[in-house]
Protein backbone atom coordinates (compact mmCIF):
# COMPACT_ATOMS: atom_id res chain seq x y z
CA UNK A 1 0.00 0.00 0.00
CA UNK A 2 2.79 1.78 0.61
CA UNK A 3 4.77 1.80 -2.16
CA UNK A 4 1.26 2.38 -4.37
CA UNK A 5 0.82 5.59 -2.94
CA UNK A 6 4.53 6.69 -3.06
CA UNK A 7 4.28 5.26 -6.67
CA UNK A 8 1.33 7.96 -7.55
CA UNK A 9 2.49 10.95 -5.58
CA UNK A 10 5.72 10.95 -7.41
CA UNK A 11 4.34 10.37 -10.58
CA UNK A 12 1.71 13.52 -10.01
CA UNK A 13 4.44 15.54 -8.49
CA UNK A 14 6.42 15.09 -11.75
CA UNK A 15 3.82 15.98 -14.03
CA UNK A 16 3.03 18.84 -12.19
CA UNK A 17 7.04 19.89 -12.55
CA UNK A 18 7.29 19.33 -16.16
CA UNK A 19 4.49 21.77 -16.56
CA UNK A 20 5.56 24.04 -14.66
CA UNK A 21 8.69 24.26 -15.90
CA UNK A 22 7.24 24.76 -19.67
CA UNK A 23 5.13 28.05 -18.27
CA UNK A 24 8.75 29.41 -16.68
CA UNK A 25 10.52 29.08 -20.35
CA UNK A 26 7.62 30.59 -22.57
CA UNK A 27 6.94 33.99 -20.48
CA UNK A 28 10.53 34.13 -19.51
CA UNK A 29 12.08 34.15 -23.04
CA UNK A 30 9.02 36.11 -24.46
CA UNK A 31 9.67 39.60 -22.45
CA UNK A 32 13.54 38.91 -23.17
CA UNK A 33 13.18 39.22 -27.18
CA UNK A 34 11.23 42.17 -26.94
CA UNK A 35 12.94 44.09 -24.52
CA UNK A 36 16.12 43.63 -26.22
CA UNK A 37 15.37 46.10 -29.22
CA UNK A 38 13.20 48.51 -26.62
CA UNK A 39 16.36 48.93 -25.31
CA UNK A 40 17.72 50.07 -27.67
CA UNK A 41 15.41 52.65 -28.73
CA UNK A 42 15.38 53.78 -25.53
CA UNK A 43 18.85 54.76 -25.46
CA UNK A 44 17.93 57.54 -28.23
CA UNK A 45 14.47 58.70 -26.78
CA UNK A 46 14.05 61.17 -23.50
CA UNK A 47 14.36 60.26 -19.56
CA UNK A 48 10.51 59.08 -19.14
CA UNK A 49 10.34 56.57 -22.06
CA UNK A 50 13.64 55.10 -20.16
CA UNK A 51 11.59 55.15 -16.63
CA UNK A 52 8.63 53.87 -18.81
CA UNK A 53 10.91 50.73 -20.18
CA UNK A 54 12.22 49.97 -16.34
CA UNK A 55 8.65 49.28 -15.41
CA UNK A 56 7.95 47.12 -18.01
CA UNK A 57 11.14 45.13 -17.04
CA UNK A 58 9.41 45.10 -13.44
CA UNK A 59 6.66 43.39 -14.84
CA UNK A 60 8.42 41.36 -16.69
CA UNK A 61 10.05 39.57 -13.98
CA UNK A 62 7.02 39.36 -12.10
CA UNK A 63 5.66 36.62 -14.56
CA UNK A 64 7.47 33.95 -13.73
CA UNK A 65 6.14 33.74 -10.01
CA UNK A 66 2.63 34.64 -11.27
CA UNK A 67 3.08 31.49 -13.68
CA UNK A 68 4.90 29.62 -10.58
CA UNK A 69 1.27 30.42 -8.45
CA UNK A 70 -0.90 29.33 -11.19
CA UNK A 71 0.88 25.97 -11.48
CA UNK A 72 0.35 25.37 -8.00
CA UNK A 73 -3.31 25.67 -7.93
CA UNK A 74 -4.06 24.28 -11.11
CA UNK A 75 -2.29 21.25 -10.07
CA UNK A 76 -3.71 21.50 -6.39
CA UNK A 77 -7.12 19.36 -7.19
CA UNK A 78 -4.92 16.83 -9.19
CA UNK A 79 -2.71 15.97 -5.76
CA UNK A 80 -5.58 16.16 -3.54
CA UNK A 81 -7.58 13.63 -5.90
CA UNK A 82 -4.60 11.43 -6.14
CA UNK A 83 -3.63 11.36 -2.61
CA UNK A 84 -6.87 10.47 -1.69
CA UNK A 85 -7.25 7.79 -4.68
CA UNK A 86 -4.29 6.21 -3.26
CA UNK A 87 -5.66 6.07 0.59
CA UNK A 88 -8.66 4.34 -0.85
CA UNK A 89 -6.37 1.98 -3.29
CA UNK A 90 -4.84 1.57 0.22
CA UNK A 91 -7.56 0.54 2.36
CA UNK A 92 -9.04 -1.73 -0.34
CA UNK A 93 -5.91 -3.57 -0.33
CA UNK A 94 -5.83 -3.65 3.16
CA UNK A 95 -9.19 -4.81 3.51
CA UNK A 96 -8.75 -7.80 0.74
CA UNK A 97 -5.50 -8.96 2.79
CA UNK A 98 -8.02 -8.90 6.07
CA UNK A 99 -10.79 -11.24 3.64
CA UNK A 100 -7.95 -13.42 2.31
CA UNK A 101 -6.34 -13.92 6.00
CA UNK A 102 -9.73 -14.70 7.56
CA UNK A 103 -10.69 -17.00 4.49
CA UNK A 104 -7.40 -18.86 4.74
CA UNK A 105 -7.97 -19.22 8.91
CA UNK A 106 -11.66 -20.64 8.18
CA UNK A 107 -10.19 -23.21 5.67
CA UNK A 108 -7.51 -24.24 7.77
CA UNK A 109 -9.54 -24.20 10.76
CA UNK A 110 -10.67 -28.19 9.89
CA UNK A 111 -7.18 -29.17 9.35
CA UNK A 112 -6.13 -27.80 12.05
CA UNK A 113 -8.73 -29.10 14.65
CA UNK A 114 -8.59 -32.58 13.27
CA UNK A 115 -4.53 -32.80 12.77
CA UNK A 116 -5.06 -31.38 17.12
CA UNK A 117 -7.67 -34.80 17.30
CA UNK A 118 -5.57 -37.23 15.16
CA UNK A 119 -2.23 -35.90 17.59
CA UNK A 120 -3.92 -36.80 20.38
CA UNK A 121 -5.46 -40.05 19.90
CA UNK A 122 -1.94 -41.34 18.70
CA UNK A 123 -0.67 -39.74 21.63
CA UNK A 124 -3.34 -42.10 24.08
CA UNK A 125 -2.65 -45.03 21.99
CA UNK A 126 0.88 -44.84 22.29
CA UNK A 127 0.59 -44.55 26.09
CA UNK A 128 -1.50 -46.86 25.93
CA UNK A 129 0.56 -49.28 23.83
CA UNK A 130 3.81 -48.44 26.00
CA UNK A 131 1.86 -49.17 29.12
CA UNK A 132 1.09 -52.66 27.92
CA UNK A 133 4.47 -53.30 26.94
CA UNK A 134 5.90 -52.18 30.61
CA UNK A 135 3.30 -54.06 31.88
CA UNK A 136 4.42 -57.58 29.77
CA UNK A 137 7.83 -56.94 30.51
CA UNK A 138 7.00 -56.50 33.87
CA UNK A 139 5.02 -59.92 33.85
CA UNK A 140 8.03 -61.35 32.02
CA UNK A 141 10.52 -60.90 34.43
CA UNK A 142 8.59 -61.26 37.87
CA UNK A 143 9.59 -65.12 38.01
CA UNK A 144 12.90 -64.64 37.12
CA UNK A 145 13.02 -61.85 39.94
CA UNK A 146 11.24 -64.39 42.65
CA UNK A 147 13.64 -67.03 41.62
CA UNK A 148 16.83 -64.94 42.28
CA UNK A 149 14.57 -63.60 45.47
CA UNK A 150 14.20 -66.62 46.61
CA UNK A 151 17.98 -67.36 46.28
CA UNK A 152 19.37 -64.86 47.38
CA UNK A 153 17.24 -65.29 50.75
CA UNK A 154 18.55 -68.90 51.08
CA UNK A 155 21.95 -68.19 50.51
CA UNK A 156 21.90 -65.45 52.88
CA UNK A 157 20.66 -67.84 55.30
CA UNK A 158 23.28 -70.18 54.36
CA UNK A 159 25.81 -67.50 54.63
CA UNK A 160 24.42 -66.28 58.23
CA UNK A 161 24.10 -70.41 59.57
CA UNK A 162 27.91 -70.62 58.36
CA UNK A 163 28.32 -67.71 60.46
CA UNK A 164 26.77 -68.62 63.68
CA UNK A 165 28.65 -72.42 63.71
CA UNK A 166 31.67 -70.66 63.23
CA UNK A 167 31.48 -68.41 66.16
CA UNK A 168 30.00 -71.26 68.64
CA UNK A 169 32.72 -73.49 67.59
CA UNK A 170 35.50 -70.44 68.00
CA UNK A 171 33.16 -69.34 71.46
CA UNK A 172 33.65 -73.36 72.58
CA UNK A 173 37.59 -73.73 71.69
CA UNK A 174 37.95 -70.74 73.59
CA UNK A 175 36.20 -71.44 76.56
CA UNK A 176 38.50 -73.58 78.36
CA UNK A 177 41.10 -70.73 78.23
CA UNK A 178 38.47 -67.81 79.36
CA UNK A 179 37.25 -70.22 82.37
CA UNK A 180 40.86 -70.69 83.29
CA UNK A 181 41.85 -66.98 82.69
CA UNK A 182 38.72 -65.69 84.63
CA UNK A 183 39.46 -68.69 87.96
CA UNK A 184 42.93 -66.89 87.88
CA UNK A 185 42.36 -63.24 87.97
CA UNK A 186 39.77 -63.80 90.06
CA UNK A 187 42.42 -65.88 92.78
CA UNK A 188 44.33 -62.78 91.96
CA UNK A 189 41.91 -60.44 93.19
CA UNK A 190 41.01 -62.39 96.29
CA UNK A 191 44.96 -62.40 96.77
CA UNK A 192 45.93 -58.57 96.17
CA UNK A 193 42.34 -57.97 98.66
CA UNK A 194 44.05 -59.82 101.49
CA UNK A 195 46.87 -58.31 101.32
CA UNK A 196 45.41 -54.67 101.24
CA UNK A 197 43.26 -55.72 104.56
CA UNK A 198 46.22 -56.74 106.37
CA UNK A 199 48.37 -54.01 105.16
CA UNK A 200 45.90 -51.57 106.83
CA UNK A 201 45.53 -53.82 109.85
CA UNK A 202 49.37 -53.57 110.49
CA UNK A 203 48.99 -50.11 109.96
CA UNK A 204 46.15 -49.64 112.30
CA UNK A 205 48.02 -51.79 114.83
CA UNK A 206 50.97 -49.82 114.49
CA UNK A 207 49.09 -46.20 114.83
CA UNK A 208 47.15 -46.96 117.64
CA UNK A 209 49.58 -46.45 120.46
CA UNK A 210 50.00 -43.03 119.04
CA UNK A 211 46.51 -42.08 118.87
CA UNK A 212 45.78 -43.48 122.07
CA UNK A 213 48.83 -41.05 123.48
CA UNK A 214 47.25 -38.10 121.42
CA UNK A 215 44.36 -38.38 122.47
CA UNK A 216 44.14 -39.15 126.13
CA UNK A 217 46.09 -36.08 126.21
CA UNK A 218 44.07 -34.07 123.98
CA UNK A 219 41.39 -34.62 126.68
CA UNK A 220 43.64 -33.52 129.60
CA UNK A 221 44.31 -30.36 127.77
CA UNK A 222 40.86 -29.69 127.14
CA UNK A 223 40.07 -30.64 130.98
CA UNK A 224 42.45 -27.83 131.96
CA UNK A 225 41.70 -25.12 130.16
CA UNK A 226 37.82 -25.68 131.00
CA UNK A 227 39.07 -25.69 134.54
CA UNK A 228 41.21 -22.68 134.38
CA UNK A 229 38.09 -21.10 132.58
CA UNK A 230 35.62 -22.35 135.50
CA UNK A 231 38.20 -20.71 138.40
CA UNK A 232 38.31 -17.32 136.07
CA UNK A 233 34.64 -16.83 135.89
CA UNK A 234 34.38 -17.81 139.60
CA UNK A 235 36.85 -15.22 140.65
CA UNK A 236 35.09 -12.62 138.38
CA UNK A 237 31.88 -13.62 140.70
CA UNK A 238 33.66 -13.39 143.73
CA UNK A 239 35.12 -10.11 142.77
CA UNK A 240 31.99 -8.33 141.35
CA UNK A 241 29.92 -9.62 144.37
CA UNK A 242 30.52 -6.50 146.82
CA UNK A 243 29.53 -4.17 144.38
CA UNK A 244 26.76 -6.09 142.96
CA UNK A 245 25.74 -6.34 146.76
CA UNK A 246 26.26 -2.56 147.49
CA UNK A 247 23.84 -1.69 144.48
CA UNK A 248 21.35 -4.06 145.62
CA UNK A 249 20.65 -2.82 148.74
CA UNK A 250 20.99 1.34 147.50
CA UNK A 251 18.38 0.40 145.15
CA UNK A 252 16.05 -1.31 147.95
CA UNK A 253 16.77 2.12 149.76
CA UNK A 254 16.07 4.66 147.21
CA UNK A 255 12.51 2.31 146.09
CA UNK A 256 11.91 2.79 150.19
CA UNK A 257 12.40 5.96 149.97
CA UNK A 258 10.42 6.88 147.25
CA UNK A 259 7.64 4.95 147.89
CA UNK A 260 7.48 6.59 151.42
CA UNK A 261 7.53 9.67 149.91
CA UNK A 262 4.51 8.69 147.41
CA UNK A 263 2.31 8.10 150.47
CA UNK A 264 3.16 10.88 152.39
CA UNK A 265 2.14 13.40 149.35
CA UNK A 266 -0.34 11.22 149.18
CA UNK A 267 -2.05 11.81 152.77
CA UNK A 268 -0.93 15.55 152.34
CA UNK A 269 -3.29 15.71 149.16
CA UNK A 270 -6.17 13.99 151.28
CA UNK A 271 -5.82 15.86 154.09
CA UNK A 272 -6.04 19.09 151.96
CA UNK A 273 -9.16 18.05 150.42
CA UNK A 274 -11.11 17.26 153.53
CA UNK A 275 -12.91 19.87 154.47
CA UNK A 276 -13.57 21.07 150.42
CA UNK A 277 -15.21 17.49 150.48
CA UNK A 278 -17.02 18.11 154.22
CA UNK A 279 -18.27 21.42 152.86
CA UNK A 280 -19.89 19.80 150.13
CA UNK A 281 -21.11 16.63 151.69
CA UNK A 282 -23.93 18.76 153.78
CA UNK A 283 -25.14 20.73 151.22
CA UNK A 284 -25.55 17.95 148.70
CA UNK A 285 -27.87 16.74 150.86
CA UNK A 286 -29.82 20.18 151.29
CA UNK A 287 -30.29 20.19 147.95
CA UNK A 288 -31.15 17.00 147.74
CA UNK A 289 -34.30 17.61 150.44
CA UNK A 290 -35.21 20.67 148.35
CA UNK A 291 -35.78 18.29 145.59
CA UNK A 292 -37.54 16.08 146.64
CA UNK A 293 -39.76 18.45 148.73
CA UNK A 294 -40.32 20.36 145.32
CA UNK A 295 -41.10 17.15 143.83
CA UNK A 296 -44.00 16.00 146.50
Amino acid sequence: MKKLTLLALSAVFGLSSAAGFAAQVVPASAPAAKAAPAAKKAEKKTPAKIHHAKKGEKVGASAPQKAQAAKAEASAPAKKAAHKHAKKHAAKKEASAQKAQAAKSDASAPAKKAHKSHAKKHAVKKEASAQKAQAAKTDASAPAKKAAHKHAKKHAAKKDASAQKAQAAKSDASAPAKKAHKSHAKKHAVKKEASAQKAQAAKTDASAPAKKAAHKHAKKHAAKKDASAQKAQAAKSDASAPAKKAHKSHAKKHAVKKDASAQKAQAAKSDASAPAKKTHKPHAKKAHKAAASAAK
